[in-house]
């Protein structure tokens, strides 16, 4: 079995872990936040870890009622910009602690008045110094390239940082169910084994959700990228209608993810244009009028909060990249010209 298949497995474990070593961390950020008066966040990190960014930066905002914002990198490791960061919370996004200009960022929003706050999976890395407070994702070692099971904790320790920081500890079990809920999603998987066959010879495609779960649509697209060599792109289902569907003609592949919610009327519009367009469409969902426009639909494993369904629904996404890579046959663990650890400034 490839590592990424092994990591893929280790997933509900890793977050029940984190959890349990962690939420005293987090409960303890939280408090300071409080303390401290935060009044909007800057969020920076790099791939997955950006991907990770995007759920914080809608959970904070839907949750705790703070503007939140991803900031742009080079402002500050290339223009060097002045920002005042007062009553600000940065928080810089990891897996390897190694990113050389979230560190940076972590670095100079400190200097500038921001409380800033390190979340990564290795604890004795440079973005640990960086940083006034470090969060760890006990995920234990991720050796395959395209990261997975640090991605899920990360949105775990988000949403328990989220749910703290509103005193809403409550919440808490829904992440639980969330859990169960990726459980249950293995059993779905040879059907996804089988499906993903049709699409070996894929050469582009497009993946849509909306709103909290935007995080979820450029994940996916980013492993189908990693590991199957395609030119994937996620979107917003408001974003595509707004011209890229213009590009959808008869056959084109697209991914849906869409748990139930209140963006639920826009995904069935916009399923339904693409159908009228002839388009290819894999949905994974738990609503039915959602699914009854696929043309391989995949039932998702509900009820979930929707805040949570991010940390649910990508396993699903991971498991089409891994088998679909299988079937193009490529070696996911290691891409080609990828290595785990990226330095970019």
């Amino acid at each position: 079995m490839h590592r990424m298949r092994q990591e893929i497995a280790h997933q509900p474990a890793a977050i029940l872990e984190t959890l349990e070593q962690e939420r005293p961390h987090i409960a303890e950020v939280a408090r300071r936040l409080c303390d401290e008066g935060i009044r909007f966040v800057l969020l920076v990190a790099r791939g997955t870890s950006d991907n990770a960014a995007t759920y914080a930066r809608y959970l904070f905002q839907i949750t705790n009622g703070r503007p939140a914002a991803s900031a742009a990198p080079s402002v500050a490791t290339l223009y060097n910009a002045d920002v005042d960061l007062r009553e600000c919370l940065m928080m810089g996004i990891s897996q390897s602690g190694q990113a050389t200009d979230v560190i940076e960022c972590l670095e100079e929003a400190a200097e500038l008045g921001a409380m800033t706050v390190a979340l990564t999976n290795s604890e004795d890395s440079p973005i640990c110094q960086a940083a006034q407070h470090v969060l760890i994702t006990h995920a234990r070692d991720e050796q395959s390239v395209p990261a997975t099971k640090t991605y899920t904790t990360a949105l775990a320790v988000i949403y328990t940082l989220s749910a703290l920081w509103a005193q809403q500890a409550d919440r808490e079990q829904y992440l639980l169910r969330a859990v169960e809920a990726i459980e249950e999603e293995f059993q779905l998987e040879p059907l996804i084994e089988d499906r993903s066959e049709r699409y070996r010879y894929m050469e582009a495609c497009v993946v849509l959700a909306r709103g909290v779960n935007l995080c979820t649509a450029d994940e996916v697209a980013l492993k189908l990228s990693e590991t199957c060599y395609l030119v994937a792109r996620g979107y917003s289902t408001a974003e595509f209608r707004h011209g890229p569907i213009a590009a959808v003609d008869e056959g084109f592949p697209v991914f849906v993810f869409a748990p139930r919610g209140p963006m639920d009327a826009d995904i069935l519009q916009t399923c339904r244009a693409l159908r009228e367009r002839r388009a290819e469409l894999m949905v994974f969902s738990d609503v039915p009028e959602i699914l009854e426009q696929a043309h391989i639909a995949v039932r998702m494993p509900g009820p979930l909060s929707e805040t949570c369904a991010p940390i649910a629904y990508v396993v699903g996404g991971q498991l089409l990249a891994y088998h679909l890579s299988r079937h193009k046959g490529i070696n996911p663990d290691e891409p080609r010209g990828l290595h785990k650890v990226t330095l970019t400034r």
